[in-house]
C-alpha cells in the first residue's frame, strides 16, 4: 500500500486530525506499507563540547512542530534525544548540540507525526541511533544528592516519593520502568526516555524553589515529587 501525502485517512484507516490536539500515546503503525519512511543519523563532535547532527529521511515530508498541528498522513518531524534527554523536535536535517560533558554520548532520532506520536513498524518506533565521543566540554560532575525510583506493573514501587533538596544542589534522579515511556519533570522541563533496559537519568541543578511533579508522560501518573527549598 503506497503512502499518499495529503490523504484524509492514514494507512490504518485513521482520520487526519486538524484541531491541533495531541495524543502522545500509541504508535502510528505503518507495517502495512510497501515502503515505510526511514531515518538515519550521523554525528560529528566539534571538539568544543558539542556535535553536529545530520539526519537523512525518506518517505516523510518534514514540517515544523511549532505551532502544534493535528496528524496528517505523510507529514511529521524529528524527535532528537541525547542520552535519553529530548533536545529537539525539529524539521531540520542538520542540528547542532552544545554543552555536552566529555565522554561518550548516545544520540537517538525518531520519526514523529504532527501530533507527536511516533511512527512505527511492527510495534517499534522508526528511528536510528549513533554514539559520539565528545571532547572540549566539561568533566562529569558528581551530584550532591542521588535518588532512585522504580516503576513496575503500572505503579511506583513503595508509593510516590518526595525528594527534599536545597537550592543550589546538584541532583540526580534515576527512574527504572518495566515499560517504555518518557519521564517529564515539570517547570524544570526535563524530558528523558525510559524503557525496560535503559533507566531515565535526570540531572539538574536545583535553582527554582517549590514542589515539582514528575510523571510518566504517556501513562499519565506521577512518579516522584521534588521539593526544593
Amino acid at each position: 500500500m503506497a503512502y499518499e501525502h495529503g490523504e484524509d485517512k492514514g494507512p490504518m484507516g485513521e482520520e487526519a486530525h486538524g484541531d491541533g490536539s495531541h495524543d502522545h500515546g500509541a504508535l502510528i503503525d505503518l507495517s502495512s506499507l510497501t515502503e515505510a519512511p526511514t531515518v538515519s543519523v550521523t554525528a560529528v563532535a566539534d571538539g568544543a563540547g558539542g556535535a553536529i547532527l545530520e539526519f537523512a529521511v525518506t518517505g516523510l515530508e518534514l514540517v515544523s512542530a511549532d505551532p502544534p498541528a493535528g496528524h496528517r498522513p505523510g507529514q511529521g518531524h524529528l524527535h532528537v534525544a541525547v542520552d535519553g534527554n529530548v533536545v529537539a523536535m525539529t524539521a531540520e536535517t542538520r542540528y547542532p548540540v552544545t554543552g555536552l560533558r566529555n565522554g561518550h554520548h548516545e544520540v537517538a532520532v525518531t520519526l514523529s507525526a504532527n501530533d507527536h506520536r511516533n511512527y512505527g513498524l511492527h510495534g517499534e518506533a522508526i528511528g536510528a541511533t549513533t554514539t559520539i565521543m565528545v571532547t572540549g566540554g566539561d568533566d562529569l560532575v558528581t551530584p550532591d544528592l542521588s535518588f532512585l525510583v522504580e516503576v513496575a506493573d503500572g505503579t511506583v514501587v513503595g508509593g510516590v516519593p518526595r525528594f527534599e533538596v536545597s537550592v543550589g544542589d546538584l541532583v540526580r534522579v534515576t527512574v527504572t520502568s518495566d515499560v517504555g515511556d518518557e519521564v517529564h519533570l515539570h517547570v524544570y522541563d526535563l524530558v528523558v526516555m525510559v524503557d525496560a533496559s535503559t533507566p531515565a537519568v535526570l540531572d539538574l541543578e536545583a535553582t527554582v524553589p517549590g514542589v515539582f511533579e514528575a510523571e510518566l508522560h504517556h501513562a499519565g501518573f506521577r512518579v516522584f515529587e521534588l521539593l526544593v527549598s
